[in-house]
């Protein structure tokens, strides 16, 4: 199985793709005002929330000619509150709870100690203090003003996750993946991941799915389970198919990929990610064909 693995603009790199070669999008992408990976400019940096949604929808626009007919995209999105910082805590915690010097050091990379959100004046409305901006809702709207047609919004449940400190609200236990087709009949092999009934049977999963966060080693983490990308591309992929990754971070998709039988493509902008993405899929295969593409 030959991939695809390239360091740089996804937007650069989809042109040496062939148009409507693509059977399954899968990504997880910056979420608004969260972490600095790359400096100024970088998707989730933007001033505003309407903003964000906006420029994300633009971006898988700009894929859209690559995808075939009848495929399939699955998009995670988190959620943020407004004014809350997004990152400017005092510590922060891997997933067993612990101080680690990774941690800290991974911090002081990637988090401030001052808040990320760029400074919106209060207005009574969307922008209050303690806010709930429900931008993954945003985004699924202008998704469709761009004429996605939205199939699912699939609720990531995460049974792991660490409570927070906060003692005025409920702790969030979830995320969204929505599910987009470009049009009315698409891929979906639906028996690839149905569930025993309990009359003995095999019936549909649900919307909502209860899959552990997984931890990587060193200084990265990763909320983006291998579980859940299989469920995705076991259902929205043909065995053999291409699975383009446009964000693809510490590789999970291209692992995933490779062990299903899909091809991957996928880029990666930032180089410490994209290093750690090369040296992960090495120790999970080690005698595997696959072309990496330094570009």
């Amino acid at each position: 199985m030959e991939h695809i693995i390239a360091c740089g603009d996804t937007l650069e790199l989809i042109k040496s793709v062939p148009e409507k070669s693509i059977d399954l999008l899968v990504t997880s992408p910056p979420y608004w005002a969260k972490r600095v990976y790359n400096g100024q400019g970088e998707i989730g940096s933007e001033e505003t929330p309407e903003l964000y949604v906006k420029r994300l929808a633009c971006f898988f626009d700009e894929l859209r000619p690559y995808l075939k007919p009848e495929a399939d995209v699955f998009i995670n999105l988190g959620d943020t509150y407004f004014g809350s910082g997004a990152g400017a805590w005092n510590k922060y915690l891997d997933e067993n709870g612990n101080i680690t010097q990774a941690q800290r050091d991974r911090k002081e990379k990637y988090f401030t100690t001052k808040p990320l959100q760029p400074k919106i004046k209060q207005n009574g409305r969307l922008y209050r203090n303690k806010q709930l901006l429900l931008i993954p809702s945003r985004f699924a709207i202008e998704m469709q003003d761009h004429g996605w047609l939205l199939r699912d919004d699939i609720i990531w449940q995460k049974p792991n996750r660490i409570p927070a400190s906060v003692t005025d609200r409920l702790n969030n236990t979830y995320e969204h993946v929505f599910h987009f087709a470009l049009n009315k009949k698409y891929f979906f092999n639906l028996d690839a991941i149905k569930v025993p009934s309990a009359s003995g049977g095999m019936k549909n999963p649900g919307d909502v799915w209860a899959i552990k966060t997984q931890p990587l080693k060193g200084n990265h983490t990763a909320t983006f389970p291998e579980k859940l990308i299989e469920q995705i591309v076991l259902c929205g992929s043909p065995r053999g198919g291409t699975v383009l990754d446009p964000f693809l971070g510490t590789g999970t998709t291209w692992v995933v990929c490779q062990r299903l039988g899909r091809r991957c493509v996928g880029f990666e902008i930032n180089r410490e990610f994209f290093d750690f993405a090369r040296e992960r899929f090495d120790d999970s295969c080690q005698s595997v064909q696959f072309r990496i593409e330094d570009l």
